[in-house]
């Protein structure tokens, strides 16, 4: 990206990025036998680390380059709710 990109070229960019991303950690999750690994997937895994971790979720917020604490909250909270769901449906 450069700075004379418009906004739009920018979105597009990011997109065809991850895209290009998520296809490679898909093929890598494949080759090691552990399944569909994504970007949503390393976020998730480097926030969960940190949180179960004892870190500030002031620290955490900025890691993950939101710009309100309570986006992060959520963001944390979406986890949880994830992790029940998959305990209620093993059980």
């Amino acid at each position: 990206m450069t700075e004379s990109d418009s906004p739009l070229i920018r979105k597009n960019k990011t997109k065809y990025l991850t895209r290009v991303i998520n296809k490679r950690m898909a093929a890598i999750g494949q080759a090691l036998g552990i399944g569909n690994i994504s970007i949503y997937t390393a976020r998730h895994s480097f926030a969960t680390v940190l949180e179960r971790s004892g870190a500030n979720i002031a620290y955490i917020s900025e890691s993950l380059g939101h710009q309100d604490l309570k986006t992060t909250e959520n963001y944390l909270a979406s986890f949880e709710r994830e992790e029940r769901e998959k305990c209620r449906i093993i059980d």
